[in-house]
């Protein structure tokens, strides 16, 4: 492949990367205005958790007809699949037909979460994937800073429909640049789709995200989602065992390389993303305003996109292990640090606090997944980088839930306190309605917050644990290394 069409080709991917990252920070934005025109306030959640759900379930699938049908062909399914999700989304007449809307996107969301790195990782040669995964990484730092200004502007000007309509002409935007530059490529994996395994992990994964959304609210109802969703997961193994080409192939899972790389993905934003959540909360209720907790996500994402660059550009000098190491650190330290937090603590301190966390996850992310891209090859590259956002996703959808408990439950008593408040879920619907912290938050939130970080931080210790399992080798080393790769030549 000749280098101006790889440059080409990854402005294309980095647009696509793009789509997918600003969306979230965007429809946040402009929530209170959607809310306002549509009603639905107790609906407000699942705007946003039904995107995340399909977005996590399709993922494995997608890399895997990846591998078997083409890349390129899988994208453009992905990029249309997301923009005719944000045109109903923009056109919805209810907030129940956005929460339908929005699954539709999501299902877009989970072919621009696996599809572009695995396209960077074809197009790249192993000792180059680092720093192109670096790069993509930083687009979301970059789309989190730019995403509430951009959704304001839009909002303000167009109106809230536009929020949506918007994401058709980035789209176009990233299929001309795919479609005049890059070939399309295929794995090793057939067109003998695993349809049992695709059911039942939608079915198992799925439910379970439901039912631990509904922990604090529908005990009863989450259990048995719960319940039902790993009766499904148990029957996700048994399909994967008969599959001739199943989704996850059950060996991965008693290789050192692959364990150790979900494992340090799926534990560290596990924590990370219960940070990006929590975090603003409590710096809303300590410090009041909307501004204030801004500044603590901005200082996560400028130190996540910024080290996603650095780390991807020193892969091939300092290594993936090492890079791993560092970054799964920082994020126990960070989470260490956090935990004495008090009603009292300094914004200036959180936000320090909260962007060596941000650090941490950059430092971490790229390396992770070169690493599982170089050790099963350009012919399962759509495996290799699902499999990996698949379990990344996976961990930060429970731990935003789990942690969410831990706090509610811990501070049960001091947020019973609180006028109008008994859940962390009620503490963001007043906080949204009002921008203004109700008295005593600050000190409820604080308590929970303590011993959740805590937590957080054991986690991480057992992501350090994981990537000590990550080979040793020089950065570089892959599968492809005794065969040619036809997109690099």
């Amino acid at each position: 492949m000749e280098e101006r069409e790889r440059r080409f080709a990854t402005i294309g991917v980095l647009v696509g990367i793009f789509l997918a990252a600003v969306d979230g920070t965007v429809v946040t934005t402009a929530m209170p205005t959607i809310v306002t025109a549509l009603g639905g306030l107790e609906l407000y959640p699942w705007v946003f958790t039904s995107y995340m759900l399909f977005t996590a379930v399709t993922m494995p699938l997608f890399g895997r007809l990846a591998d078997a049908y083409g890349r390129k062909r899988l994208f453009y399914v992905g990029i249309a699949t997301f923009v005719a999700g944000s045109v109903l989304s923009g056109a919805a007449g209810s907030m129940a037909e956005l929460v339908a809307f929005r699954a539709i996107q999501g299902i877009g969301g989970g072919a621009m979460l696996a599809l572009p790195y695995t396209i960077l990782g074809v197009i790249y040669p192993p000792e180059r994937r680092g720093w192109a995964i670096g790069l993509g990484g930083s687009v979301w730092g970059v789309a989190s800073v730019l995403g509430p200004p951009l959704g304001y502007a839009i909002v303000s000007t167009l109106g809230w429909r536009w929020v949506f309509y918007v994401n058709v002409p980035v789209g176009v935007i990233a299929v001309a640049f795919i479609a005049t530059t890059l070939e399309e490529t295929t794995g090793a994996a057939t067109g003998d789709i695993d349809y049992a395994g695709a059911f039942t992990i939608t079915v198992g994964v799925g439910t379970i995200l439901v039912g631990l959304e509904l922990l604090t609210t529908r005990p009863l109802t989450a259990g048995i989602a719960v319940a039902i969703g790993l009766t499904a997961l148990g029957g996700f193994y048994l399909a994967e065992r008969r599959a001739k080409e199943p989704i996850i192939p059950l060996s991965l899972f008693g290789d050192r390389t692959f364990l150790a790389t979900i494992t340090a993905g799926f534990l560290t934003s596990f924590v990370v993303f219960a940070g990006l959540t929590y975090i603003p909360l409590f710096v809303q209720s300590v410090h009041g305003g909307a501004n204030s907790s801004a500044i603590a996500v901005v200082a996560i994402s400028i130190g996540w996109s910024g080290m996603s660059v650095l780390a991807g550009r020193a892969t091939e000098r300092i290594g993936e292990r090492r890079l791993s190491v560092a970054g799964t650190t920082c994020i126990v330290a960070s989470f260490a640090a956090g935990a004495f937090w008090t009603p009292t603590t300094s914004l200036i301190v959180i936000v320090i606090v909260a962007f060596v966390m941000g650090v941490g996850m950059g430092t971490v992310t790229p390396p992770l997944l070169t690493v599982i891209q170089n050790h099963l090859g350009t012919e399962q590259m759509g495996l290799a980088t699902s499999s990996q956002q698949f379990f990344r996703q996976l961990g930060g959808a429970m731990g935003v839930s789990i942690l969410g408990v831990v706090i509610t439950t811990l501070a049960r008593e001091q947020l019973a306190a609180v006028p109008g408040v008994s859940t962390l879920g009620d503490l963001q619907r007043v906080l949204f309605e009002t921008n203004t912290p109700p008295a005593g938050a600050a000190a409820a939130l604080a308590s929970g917050l303590s011993s959740a970080f805590v937590i957080s931080a054991v986690i991480g210790v057992g992501a350090l644990v994981a990537v000590f399992g990550l080979p040793r080798g020089e950065s570089g080393r892959s599968a492809d290394s005794e065969q040619a790769d036809p997109a690099t030549d």
